[in-house]
């Protein structure tokens, strides 16, 4: 096989019934240049079988049999390590790709020369459609064309891996893996990334397919019936983006970014934890996270530091915005009130309003009287 144009990284386990539409997504993929490298983490199932058979048919495609299953994050740094060509994409083996997927995300990265390019997800309900809302709002594309990376645009992109298109010697210069043995992977692999390139191309058309349906590693990690709660590696992820961060010496340059990012995790952490005590380990994780690292947490701009004090302070922090959305919500009294003292003070501007015009239209009437 020549050198491929883009390496596919896809793991699989136990995903028998899902696979042969992956793979024919990918096979069928109109930009023909690709390998596709397929990690099978141990399978107990036909997948194994499956995989081997298709590498029969289809040269392009590698299967590498894992020995142990070491999880998402092993098997797609071991599917990276065999990748040979200079750009990296990535497929959930029960998702699949849009026909042109790969040929868009290729032109789009080597036309613009951008460090990335990324494309839209179409979320297909095969369970949980109550998810739906905080898809459209997530997966939403909130720009197009080229952008230099800022916060904003980090902090308004989804951080999926499988609709974009890596550059892999970025990838290799500052060795960026994903955390094994951490949920949420994909939000380090691309914060990691987007701290250290300069521009991002948004190409606004769908090119992947993802499927949300019962069983699959997302639909356990939010399922309020299942005895996992993965809530607490938000945090342990922030805490492998400061080390990314501080090893390459560039923290001071996304100091913002990074605290901006660790408030939102941290609430992830405490919020979604599915027991009392969970939420107490995330919050002292947090707050000895903060206590070790003061000089960084200076960093921080004054809005960020108010939200993260109720971690940072020894005692029970409440902030003036959060008493009021706390009144605003329990206290039908309150939000009464406040409703009269606003309609008041619309209709006494209204009065003033209008005694002003009675003014100007006596003052014309006065004047064309004397005319």
């Amino acid at each position: 096989m020549t050198k491929p144009k883009i390496s596919i990284i896809v793991t699989a386990y136990n995903v028998e019934k899902y696979l042969e539409q992956c793979l024919n997504s990918l096979a069928q993929q109109t930009l023909t240049d690709i390998q596709v490298i397929c990690v099978d983490d141990k399978s107990t199932d036909q997948t194994p079988q499956l995989l081997d058979e298709y590498a029969k048919k289809d040269k392009r495609f590698v299967v590498l049999h894992n020995t142990e299953n070491i999880g998402l994050s092993g098997s797609r740094n071991r599917g990276m390590a065999q990748a040979l060509a200079p750009y990296l994409m990535f497929c959930d083996s029960d998702d699949y790709y849009e026909p042109e997927a790969c040929a868009h995300l290729y032109d789009a990265i080597t036309t613009s020369n951008a460090d990335l390019a990324i494309g839209g997800i179409k979320t297909i309900y095969h369970a949980h459609p109550e998810m739906k809302i905080s898809d459209d709002g997530y997966y939403a594309l909130k720009y197009s064309g080229l952008h230099a990376i800022n916060d904003d645009l980090v902090t308004n992109t989804d951080y999926a891996t499988v609709n974009k298109i890596f550059r892999k010697s970025i990838i290799d210069q500052y060795d960026i893996q994903f955390p094994v043995g951490l949920r949420y992977e994909d939000a380090f692999f691309c914060c990691a990334y987007f701290s250290v390139i300069k521009t991002v191309f948004y190409l606004n058309e769908i090119v992947y397919n993802y499927i949300r349906r019962s069983g699959s590693i997302m639909s356990t990690t939010w399922s309020s019936k299942t005895a996992q709660d993965y809530s607490i590696d938000h945090l342990y992820i922030m805490f492998n983006y400061f080390e990314f961060l501080q090893k390459h010496h560039i923290f001071a340059e996304h100091a913002q970014l990074f605290w901006r990012l660790f408030e939102s995790y941290e609430n992830l952490a405490i919020n979604n934890s599915k027991t009392r005590a969970n939420a107490k380990l995330a919050r002292t994780k947090a707050t000895n996270f903060i206590q070790q690292h003061t000089s960084e947490f200076a960093y921080a701009s004054p809005t960020i530091a108010e939200g993260i004090k109720r971690i940072s302070a020894n005692h029970f922090y409440i902030s003036p915005v959060r008493i009021k959305r706390f009144l605003l919500r329990f206290m039908p009294v309150y939000c009464s009130a406040t409703g009269n003292i606003h309609a008041l003070r619309s209709i006494t501007l209204k009065q003033q309003q209008l005694a002003e015009q009675i003014d100007q239209l006596s003052q014309a009437h006065s004047d064309n009287s004397r005319d």
